[in-house]
């Protein structure tokens, strides 16, 4: 199961960096999935379920863990990975390296973030103990199998900045930022408007001279 190659659709997004995660989105792209995903395997009398998905915060991928845990199963295994650095494992039971860590690793394997993967091991009846090299195995490749079937997206960060401005500098202002998904929102002050607008960090600055230029320094961005 490790060993399957991934096959993967990959599409390309532009992604709002929330505060708390844009300092480390700035770094570059990252690919994560597309949507959930499942598989499922027997093995040696077990029935492992993987489920992943997409999570941007540890909030959301703990609750996601927490909606989709079955109660009557044998052991809920986790792990998921954030596109800030942070990481997550849980194996509920199994002998210690055993569930977690290998969820992880396939995670790791395929190179995405923003992730969580759950795999749910159902006791089918008696049978050969799978050994803690085979537990390695099933959970790490149950884990492995789901993220190479699913489809996945590159997300490009970009930066959200508010620029304000007099009236009659509004052509101005929108011959630079038209190309960046421009939105009008309130202005600081009653004699102005303002814009929101979307950019890229490596685009930022050049934007941002721009919109200096066009207005010989009369805007303000935020």
């Amino acid at each position: 199961m490790l060993g399957f190659r991934r096959h993967l659709r990959t599409a390309v997004l532009l992604w709002s960096c929330a505060a708390s995660t844009s300092t480390s989105t700035a770094r570059g792209a990252i690919t994560t999935l597309k949507s959930a995903v499942r598989y499922e395997e027997v093995i040696k009398k077990s029935r492992f379920v993987a489920l992943a998905a997409p999570a941007r915060t540890a909030e959301a991928a703990n609750a996601y863990v927490k909606e989709h845990s079955d109660q009557k199963a044998r052991h809920n295994c986790f792990a998921w990975r954030l596109s800030c650095g942070s990481t997550r494992t849980n194996g509920d039971g199994e002998p210690g390296g055993t569930a977690g860590p290998p969820i992880l690793a396939a995670i790791e394997g395929a190179g995405l973030h923003d992730v969580v993967v759950l795999v749910t091991r159902y006791k089918l009846g008696e049978g050969a103990l799978l050994g803690t090299g085979g537990l390695v195995r099933a959970y790490g490749g149950t884990a492995a199998a789901a993220l190479a079937s699913a489809e996945t997206v590159t997300i490009v960060p970009t930066v959200i900045k508010r620029v304000a401005y007099q009236p009659h500098d509004t052509g101005a202002i929108f011959s630079v930022v038209r190309a960046f998904d421009p939105r009008p929102v309130d202005a600081p002050a009653d004699d102005q408007l303002a814009t929101e607008f979307e950019a890229t960090p490596e685009a930022l600055d050049e934007v941002l001279n721009r919109l200096r230029d066009v207005t010989q320094g009369r805007c303000t961005v935020t």
